[in-house]
């Protein structure tokens, strides 16, 4: 939408003109604004306007007036745009009255790598057709689109392979066993070419990955994912294993039973999950709780949730998700949470957003955005 087109939109607004759904985009849109001179800047009105626009806005928006912590004053700014993001996300791409366009952000495009187990390396681009062939010119694999799939066959011989998505890329890979696997971005998968007759199922984990175990009563899966190992018979479940973060396990269906290898090497009782719960490796001890499973499962789609997450925590992800590196220069921020959901928003649209809310500047040199505290 340009600035001609909105502005027209909003004296509809303004005289009562505007249809149920253009009342109620504009209404999800003039929530986002809880500065008045951050609103008015962003249009060519004329005073009269401007101000009854305002007015309009501040009677949708005022709290009420109580006491509360520097978080709790944080959260409500938060909670106004973060209505619109929780359902259908929209943004305004209004022209700005100045002309002065920002850093162009510069992403560097990494391929996905497949390393198999003689050491040899070949990038996989998502849309191709690229095949995995033995030393002999058997196919192990093919690729259709954004997945692999290996087949299955015959063998003795215990062969492992690793595929490793960079940041800002997803991709599906298919057993030989059947089982569907969904890695995260930042992620590298090792995993036998083929699964021997008689022997369990084994793969390592270092990231993000979401598990459809295919069925086999006969042969246990298990992924190995820094001190914590999931296993299970057949089963959907997700496991996030980032370095330097919270490791944890999701069931969504089925059962599975985590060993932390912490204690005992693995050896000790292992804790059972239940469709619904995390099991999380704190600190001294595996913590079960109770979640909602879409917030750890909705990346599988490319969105970005955050249910109640620090903003250091969100930075993280923002990273992955879009392949870009962020220094956060404002350390106030670093703790404060947030709750939303991202869909198919650019990296631009997402900063301005969140600088909408949590008032904060930032400056993009090549493919890195620093975040600044604003000029008072």
């Amino acid at each position: 939408m340009n600035a001609k087109s909105a502005k027209k939109l909003f004296k509809k607004y303004l005289n009562n003109e505007c249809s149920p759904e253009e009342k109620e985009l504009l209404d999800r849109f003039l929530e986002s604004y809880q500065d008045k001179d951050a609103f008015l800047s962003e249009f060519s009105f004329d005073e009269g306007s401007q101000e009854e626009l305002w007015q309009k806005i501040a009677k949708k928006t005022t709290p009420e007036k109580k006491n509360g912590s520097y978080f709790n004053r944080f959260v409500f700014k938060y909670a106004a745009v973060f209505i619109a993001l929780l359902g259908l996300v929209i943004f305004f791409n209004v022209e700005r009255k100045d002309t002065v366009k920002a850093p162009a952000l510069l992403i560097e495009d990494k391929a996905i790598v497949l390393k198999t187990g003689d050491d040899h390396t070949q990038e996989i681009v998502i849309g191709g057709g690229e095949t995995i062939t033995d030393a002999e010119g058997n196919v192990l694999a093919s690729q259709s689109d954004d997945q692999m799939v290996y087949h299955a066959k015959s063998t003795t011989e215990l062969v492992y392979n690793e595929i490793i998505v960079p940041k800002g890329k997803r991709f599906e890979l298919k057993l030989s066993d059947g089982t569907l696997v969904h890695l995260n971005a930042d992620t590298s998968l090792k995993y036998p070419v083929c699964f021997i007759a008689g022997q369990d199922r084994k793969v390592f984990l270092n990231g993000e990955a979401y598990f459809e175990v295919a069925k086999d009563p006969d042969h246990k899966f298990t992924v190995v994912a820094n001190d914590m190992d999931v296993q299970v018979l057949g089963t959907h479940f997700n496991v996030s294993s980032y370095a330097d973060e919270e490791n944890y396990t999701v069931l969504a269906e089925g059962s599975v039973a985590i060993n932390d290898k912490r204690n005992d090497g693995g050896d000790g009782e292992p804790s059972i999950l239940k469709p619904g719960q995390k099991a999380a490796m704190a600190k001294d001890a595996l913590v079960i709780s109770e979640v909602d499973i879409s917030d750890y499962l909705n990346w599988r789609n490319g969105d970005l949730s955050f249910n109640n997450e620090t903003f250091g925590a969100i930075i993280k992800k923002i990273e992955r998700r879009y392949g870009v590196r962020i220094e956060n220069g404002y350390a106030e921020l670093e703790s404060v949470r947030f709750r939303g959901v991202f869909k198919n928003e650019t990296i631009q649209d997402l900063l301005d957003t969140f600088k909408e809310s949590a008032e904060f500047d930032y400056e993009i040199t090549n493919n890195q955005i620093r975040i600044k505290k604003p000029m008072l």
